[in-house]
């Protein structure tokens, strides 16, 4: 019976490590448009995500779920009313019930689904929770929400309490959230499984952002949720295009191996047409997804993110982060590179055009509510598109060590100026590699940009200079 008790808490632990979710919110008063921000980077095993529009006769709202489930949980989500939620778990809070009204189990989800259809202030989240405190709640966890009205706050939950705090009360205008609460215990000795690490790093990136005006849904995407720093190595120090250090230990990353998808819902300034706020999402891990923004006045999702089987946008991005993903760590030059041939170095130009789009439409003198779906569709049409066409200019196998390198810096390079030079080169066992050593597929090598590149055949090495 013990050994049973004893498996049964050590799974519990390895489950809950496993589920981080690292989340922060912003006053208005703190962005550079004046709009409440509140986002969450969901970390669980399960990497199929949807988002999914939701009518059944309560407010409507868009909710974020794993892919063709149907029990009705959404884990966060913008509505009608411009109300915006999302949780984390709290590790340090005190137990509530193993059951309740919701079933047994965890019950965040549920708690969410009834809040988004439900609520349309901060003020209506906490007589929710009121309400949900006599008979208990089964998961602890830190519920952030925005609404239409300039409301932004946390809410710490434990099983039969909470405790709220707003944004505008604390001295930064932000929150950030790991998993642990700031009113829960053990703050003296924060546990590896709370996150310690992802929310320093998180604070310190939105602090910076308000400390320079900068913080905005853009800002956000680009600087922190992609974020992979961890507390050994910061691969941002002397610039990431500059970082040949395959960044590992994924569990301390704000960016991890489990984050599946991000939501930042951006609300509107106060007591503005709830109609307005947009729900930007990444389906997929964010190293290989590009955000979308959707609207719930649209009335719709793109099939692109709910899908009969899944969501397309999460299984391309899923493919795509796997292409930085070595057994080691992150291939950061797989991502960025000084010749341009990484898969950010596709990607952000894609997404800058995104929000450009959006900022322009959004503010068109021929702007219509009505035409709100077409247009989200058409992003993510267009997004899903040109991620699936994107093609690696080098393979997805290690970096192979070359010691006998040095024997070719001595041979004088062969210098080849058209794509059939190179065709004549290349042999069936012949391979080739770029100055770092990363191998390129024998199709890519026809359309390789100029440069001085390494091509081996029958384990001789010869230098080869590319001039078009």
């Amino acid at each position: 019976m013990k050994n049973i008790v004893l498996l049964t808490i050590l799974f519990f632990l390895a489950v809950s490590a496993s589920y981080g979710c690292t989340t922060w919110l912003a006053s208005g008063s703190v962005t550079v448009d004046g709009r409440p921000i509140l986002h969450k980077n969901r970390d669980v095993n399960d990497a199929n995500q949807e988002y999914h529009y939701v009518d059944n006769g309560g407010i409507p709202f868009i909710g974020q779920t794993y892919a063709n489930l149907e029990t009705g949980e959404y884990w966060a989500g913008l509505n009608a009313a411009g109300f915006a939620i999302e949780n984390s778990n709290s590790y340090n809070m005190s137990a509530g019930p193993g059951g309740n009204g919701f079933g047994y189990g965890a019950d965040d989800g549920w708690v969410q689904a009834l809040a988004l259809a439900t609520c349309r202030t901060v003020d209506d989240f906490e007589a929710l929770l009121d309400s949900l405190n006599e008979e208990g709640r089964t998961h602890n966890s830190n519920y952030g929400v925005i609404d239409a009205f300039g409301g932004a706050a946390m809410f710490e939950t434990g099983g039969y309490e909470y405790y709220r705090i707003d944004a505008e009360d604390t001295p930064d205008g932000f929150i950030v959230r790991s998993n642990y609460s700031y009113s829960g215990t053990g703050l003296n000795n924060r546990q590896s499984n709370w996150g310690p690490y992802r929310h320093d790093r998180a604070y310190d990136l939105m602090k910076e952002a308000v400390d320079n005006n900068e913080l905005s849904v853009e800002y956000m995407f680009r600087h922190i949720v992609r974020d992979m720093s961890i507390p050994e190595y910061d691969p941002y120090k002397d610039g990431l295009i500059n970082n040949r250090q395959l960044i590992g230990n994924s569990s301390h990353r704000i960016n991890r191996g489990t984050t599946r998808t991000v939501m930042i819902a951006q609300g509107v300034e106060a007591n503005a047409n709830p109609n307005d706020a947009i729900l930007w999402i990444m389906s997929g891990n964010p190293i290989g997804s590009i955000a979308v923004p959707l609207w719930v006045r649209a009335c719709s999702v793109p099939v692109e993110v709910d899908g009969e089987a899944c969501s397309e946008l999460c299984e391309i991005a899923i493919n795509r982060s796997d292409y930085v993903n070595l057994n080691d760590g992150i291939d950061t030059q797989r991502l960025v590179n000084s010749e341009g041939t990484g898969l950010w170095d596709y990607m952000f130009p894609i997404e800058d055009q995104v929000f450009a789009k959006t900022r322009a439409f959004a503010s068109s003198d021929r702007f219509d509510y009505d035409l709100l779906e077409n247009f989200q569709n058409s992003i993510a049409s267009q997004v899903c598109t040109l991620l699936e066409e994107w093609d690696p200019v080098y393979d997805t196998s290690e970096r192979p060590i070359r010691s006998n390198r040095e024997q070719a810096e001595q041979q004088p390079s062969l210098t080849v100026t058209s794509v059939y030079q190179i065709k004549e080169l290349i042999k069936p066992n012949t391979i080739m590699f770029d100055m770092l050593g990363r191998r390129i597929s024998n199709q890519a090598a026809l359309y390789l940009p100029n440069g001085m590149y390494y091509m081996e055949t029958d384990s001789k090495i010869n230098r080869i200079l590319v001039v078009r």
